[in-house]
């Protein structure tokens, strides 16, 4: 029986020097591994949070020209008050919006014409409209012009951009592109 007693009081308590070594060392590349994927999971989160306000704001675009039975724009705005600019080319950078009744169908806000929704968007993401500085909604619900028009949002860190496309009869579909490296 007293045998048993001394093998107890001489069993290890602790971890060795080589064993607390190993330990460090996996928990080292664990946290190595951590923060690239938390800044993608970010990236990612931003990137579908920014396509979600934008689809948003297209179908409350549409719905505003449907039920007013009026042709409404959204367009490109910097100061929440006027629309910025009258481009047909997608080469300026979207950080806010106008949605509107155009009456005159000049896309400008103009006399007796009122804004009933301004949109800011995220200002990490980059949003460009390949038709130009703004989308007009015909009373019928159809996108006014030649083709469908597409948004491109990036933002970043991110190895993907969103696609938001706006058919000619004014549906939305989102598609997700991966970036060539």
């Amino acid at each position: 029986m007293d045998d048993h007693r001394i093998s107890l009081a001489f069993a290890q308590q602790g971890l060795t020097l080589i064993e607390l070594l190993l330990g460090i060392t996996i928990l080292g590349i664990l946290a190595s591994l951590g923060p690239p994927s938390f800044t993608h999971l970010l990236a990612s989160s931003r990137l579908n949070a920014v396509e979600s306000d934008l689809t948003s704001l297209l179908a409350s675009t549409r719905s505003a020209a449907l039920t007013r039975n009026r042709r409404v724009t959204l367009c490109r705005s910097e100061n929440g008050l006027q629309c910025a600019g009258s481009s047909r080319q997608g080469t300026r950078q979207w950080t806010g919006a106008l949605i509107f009744v155009d009456l005159d169908q000049n896309s400008v806000v103009s006399n007796g014409e009122t804004v009933f929704y301004v949109a800011n968007f995220h200002p990490a993401a980059t949003i460009l409209w390949n038709r130009g500085d703004s989308l007009v909604y015909q009373p019928d619900g159809t996108a006014l012009g030649g083709s469908n028009g597409t948004f491109r949002i990036q933002v970043p860190n991110s190895d993907q951009e969103q696609l938001v496309v706006v058919s000619l009869i004014g549906r939305v579909r989102s598609v997700r592109v991966t970036l060539a490296p």
